[in-house]
């Protein structure tokens, strides 16, 4: 039996490996990490991926697969230069995990997301991007599981560790009128008992699952509570009036959390978020209190730091990704070649385009000022997905090159148009303040160039 865990390195995952060894003692556990790792134990063997990469991911992926788990969420920053949304990065590593994993006819995938609201509503990104990726994952039609969580409490939680930096630094704590929303906090081993449980038992095959360690509380006496349990005396000021995008701020500027992680949780707690009954595998523990349920924690004055590796720094490398509804009827292929004929047109008479043997040629003017020089792929590229690896020009950095992609994406709702891991030659800040924003005003000048033509295209059809 072969197991794959993507996030293993993470605080959930790291504690999943022994419960699922547990369950199913002569598996083999594949855990993809961003990082090198060595295991003592001969069932676990680290691999260090890159899941922006998919050709990275098959590599590391045995030939058969049972189960998948998919832990992962990017949150955080993956470049020194991010242009994109963390949605559509979310999107990206799915996507690459769905697509490495059909040629080894897994029989579950399991991913561990967020609760949504009861009520019709708009959803913030951080909601979205959770929906989103469920909606690709069955888009695979391979047997998915979704747990659905709130709070994780724990130490190492990402989300209790800014709640704890809160209580730390703020001896009086300005509560806005958000403080008041529901949500339904749970515990470590709930989360892994859970997940174990639901682990290739086909009953549980195509099932969304929420969890709950403790009856749903408001985040305000979720505060009052924590700064109880680990004996801090706090103040606390109810104001009615306190926008998001100020608390979004405040939380930023007092944890010191990455702006990417704590921007996205905090627009989501506008909306109370609670587990409900009819999803739920167990019986919810609606008897137990947050109380309780943080007693079971070590003590905070004995907790361990944490012993993670030192994550690589991101040099001078940049990703972006823009997100393109799809013109009607057209494909990620389309797409591609629309883009190669459209860039010199909007940069007439300046830009031109030479195409040979697969290579395509931006060069100023001449052929001998090449700006960029790409390689298409014809292995990796299909109507879904068209790869072009950048190879050389004056544009490029010598040392490094990257690669543009052209990636369809929600059943081919959307197209999303990346750049990985390129490399500027021109000096960084100057590169940040001239390419950069010329390539971000380019993109949208083309989305709306797609847009256009998407009309044309049902006009023609008469559906409009």
């Amino acid at each position: 039996m072969n197991i794959v865990i993507a996030g293993a390195s993470g605080y959930i995952g790291s504690a999943l490996i022994p419960v699922l060894l547990k369950k199913f003692p002569e598996a083999h556990i594949t855990a993809l990490s961003r990082s090198v790792r060595v295991s003592k134990d001969k069932r676990v063997t680290w691999s260090e991926c890159d899941l922006f990469s998919l050709k990275s991911l098959e590599l590391c992926l045995p030939p058969t697969v049972d189960l998948a788990v998919y832990l992962v969420h990017s949150m955080g920053p993956t470049a020194r230069l991010d242009q994109g949304s963390f949605k559509d990065y979310d999107l990206i590593l799915a996507d690459n995990f769905s697509r490495a994993l059909r040629k080894t006819e897994t029989k579950q995938i399991i991913y561990l997301g967020g609760l949504a609201p009861k009520k019709t509503c708009q959803l913030s990104e951080h909601m979205e991007s959770r929906l989103e990726v469920e909606s690709l994952f069955s888009s695979y039609k391979v047997p998915c599981t979704f747990m659905r969580a709130g709070v994780i409490v724990g130490y190492e939680g990402s989300s209790f560790k800014i709640l704890l930096k809160l209580i730390g630094r703020l001896p009086v704590m300005v509560c806005p009128a958000w403080m008041q929303t529901l949500t339904s906090p749970v515990d470590l081993d709930s989360v892994l008992r859970q997940i174990a449980t639901v682990s290739l038992d086909p009953k549980h095959y195509n099932k969304t699952y929420d969890m709950a360690g403790c009856k749903p509380l408001s985040y305000l006496n979720m505060v009052k509570d924590t700064a109880e349990f680990i004996n801090k005396k706090r103040y606390f000021i109810n104001v009615p009036y306190f926008s998001l995008k100020l608390s979004k701020l405040w939380v930023y500027c007092v944890t010191g959390a990455p702006k990417n992680l704590v921007y996205p949780l905090i627009e989501s707690l506008k909306h109370d978020m609670v587990a409900s009954e009819e999803r739920a595998l167990e019986t919810l523990p609606l008897h137990r209190s947050y109380k309780e349920l943080l007693n079971e924690l070590p003590d905070f004055s004995d907790r361990e730091k944490s012993k993670r590796l030192p994550s690589k720094k991101h040099k001078k490398s940049v990703r972006s990704v823009q997100r393109i509804e799809t013109p009607w009827g057209k494909d990620s292929s389309w797409m591609q070649q629309e883009y190669i004929n459209w860039l010199p047109k909007f940069f007439s008479p300046f830009l031109k385009v030479f195409e040979e043997n697969h290579k395509i040629y931006f060069a100023f003017l001449i052929k001998k000022f090449t700006l960029l020089e790409l390689d298409f792929s014809t292995d990796r590229s299909s109507h879904r997905r068209q790869l072009l690896y950048i190879r050389t020009g004056l544009l490029v950095s010598e040392n490094y090159k990257g690669r543009l992609e052209f990636r369809s994406v929600l059943g081919g709702k959307y197209i999303l148009v990346a750049i990985h891991n390129f490399r500027p030659a021109l000096p960084w800040y100057i590169y940040r303040y001239t390419q950069a924003k010329l390539h971000l005003f380019v993109m949208r000048r083309f989305a709306k160039h797609l847009k256009r033509k998407s009309k044309a295209f049902k006009a023609a059809e008469g559906l409009i």
